[in-house]
């Protein structure tokens, strides 16, 4: 399924993370939820065909999500290994021109496929992709609408999984030896999903709303180049 993305980031010292959660709790639209979440990045194979329209050399990076915190997610092998639920999910650049240039949030085309299996990082690897790292999201997820646009928002740490993890089955002891990427702060990131054919500017105008509000705790931006992306 294909569709477009506006994503902006932040992050603010954790001992500032009662106020702003107090804050983004009160422009909910239900109940905040957990969110523990193991992201395995891999690179594609170098044979693989890219489309034309992609600068020479560069290629998408293959992320495979698995929510620990969802019915789905919580259903652990009998081993204590993460599930078998997972999304897999590739992102273009990002758009380019002046006119998204000077946007407050990164706009891409994502194609995200649900998938299954024993381990879903082990058969990918085994089609040529390698494993580039493994992130584990720790925290609380907000659904926001402002302007009639929905935004989901993560307030929340970001961990690093120990090596060779996204090459492993994940089991309950890499969960536990994850170490904090930025030990004593935490991420916020504000994302909305925009169909293909839609116009992304009144989700821009959300995010922009949703900045000027978080101002004051921290400030929304456009997140940086992922590895490689050409400028």
């Amino acid at each position: 399924m294909g569709s477009l993305e506006c994503r902006a980031v932040g992050s603010l010292a954790a001992e500032a993370a009662e106020e702003l959660g107090a804050l983004l709790h009160g422009l909910s639209v239900c109940l905040p939820s957990a969110m523990e979440q193991v992201e395995v990045v891999l690179r594609p194979p170098a044979a693989a065909a890219a489309p034309a329209s992609l600068p020479a050399g560069w290629q998408p990076d293959l992320r495979l999500q698995h929510d620990l915190t969802s019915p789905a997610g919580s259903q652990q092998d009998s081993d204590g290994s993460a599930g078998s639920r997972w999304t897999a999910l590739q992102f273009s650049l990002h758009l380019r021109g002046k006119q998204n240039k000077e946007l407050p949030a990164v706009v891409r085309h994502v194609t995200r496929a649900a998938c299954t299996g024993e381990s879903m990082p082990a058969f990918w690897q085994a089609l040529g992709f390698a494993p580039r790292y493994a992130l584990l999201r720790r925290g609380t997820r907000y659904a926001l609408t402002l302007g009639g646009q929905e935004l989901d928002v993560f307030l929340g740490r970001v961990l690093r999984l120990p090596p060779g993890a996204a090459a492993a089955r994940l089991d309950g002891a890499a969960l536990q030896a994850a170490e904090e990427v930025a030990p004593g702060r935490l991420l916020v990131e504000a994302v909305a999903q925009v169909p293909a054919e839609a116009d992304h500017m009144e989700s821009m105008g959300a995010i922009t709303q949703l900045a000027t509000l978080l101002a004051p705790h921290t400030t929304l931006q456009r997140p940086p180049r992922g590895p490689g992306e050409p400028l």
